[in-house]
């Protein structure tokens, strides 16, 4: 019974609804004909209103149409997941074959408004040691500086040194973690290096030969290299170091930051280029880096 009278109510209900909506529409039938301008004033909001409503549900419709094509080219390009070596610092694999250098007016270590600084070369160095107790426990993701951090701390010595950036080794880990190139316990993703130059105001740019001629040449421009080693006379798996300028012999000065020993002495620049690593992802295993106007 209640069931019955509530459909009741409710027909009683639709019939009104449908009695004004004929009602308003015949009285609009009425004011085209008899008073035009007051069918104008009438209409006329309505209709720009509904012309709003749809202008703007087309430009939502684009955005979301130009979003979702955007979001697949990205999912396209993107390139299989990087295979990195292990970064873990650890002991070189082979000894020797750096010459220490002695002479100051070629390169030392010197403290600088209370910043390690290495000398000659392309440009003074602001030096980091991911094993500086300062921030070797520090996090790197879930991992630390001190064990996976050579490339967050290679990065902070190029920015500094390059364009000023006020970074350590703790806040560079923690930029590349948030930026997503720490890699859980490998160390970083080779794509740090033009991550970081681009986030910083660097140039980067890769060589298309690794040579020694070329190694030559753009370091003693003035730029310094990025080099991504493989197990040798710098590590027993994977390293990021800088390469920092030439001495008048020939040989290459380095910034390890994983060895204030190895920073201070010379290398044969032969020797460089065979224990780059022989990943080439993203740029490795050498990128030139410079300020945003070359210097």
């Amino acid at each position: 019974m209640k069931k019955t009278k509530k459909n009741k109510w409710k027909s009683r209900l639709q019939i009104f609804l449908l009695c004004i909506l004929f009602i308003g529409g015949a009285e609009l039938c009425a004011c085209y004909w008899l008073d035009p301008a007051i069918f104008d004033k009438i209409t006329t909001p309505v209709l720009q209103a509904a012309s709003s409503l749809w202008n703007s549900s087309i430009e939502l419709f684009s955005d979301a149409k130009t979003n979702l094509a955007q979001r697949i080219e990205t999912i396209g390009a993107q390139e299989e997941p990087e295979e990195i070596e292990s970064q873990k610092a650890g002991t070189p694999l082979l000894q020797g074959d750096g010459i220490p250098i002695q002479d100051p007016t070629i390169t030392e270590l010197v403290i600088r408004d209370g910043q390690e600084v290495l000398t000659g070369g392309a440009l003074p160095i602001a030096y980091f040691a991911q094993s500086d107790p300062a921030w070797k426990d520090q996090p790197y993701g879930t991992d630390n500086i001190g064990d996976y951090g050579c490339g967050p701390t290679a990065m902070a010595m190029a920015a500094k040194s390059t364009v000023g950036a006020d970074v350590t080794p703790a806040s560079m880990a923690q930029w590349c973690s948030q930026y997503g190139y720490w890699a859980a316990g490998s160390g970083s993703y080779h794509t740090i290096v033009q991550g970081v130059a681009s986030g910083f105001g660097m140039t980067c740019s890769s060589p298309k030969e690794l040579n020694v001629d070329e190694l030559r040449t753009r370091l003693s421009s003035g730029e310094i290299a990025v080099a991504l080693m493989k197990a040798g006379h710098f590590t027993d798996s994977g390293h990021f170091i800088l390469l920092r300028g030439t001495t008048l012999n020939g040989n290459i000065l380095v910034a390890d930051p994983n060895s204030r020993e190895r920073s201070l002495q010379e290398w044969d620049p032969q020797l460089i280029v065979n224990e780059l690593s022989n990943s080439r992802t993203a740029g490795a295993p050498l990128w030139f880096l410079s300020g945003p106007s070359g210097a």
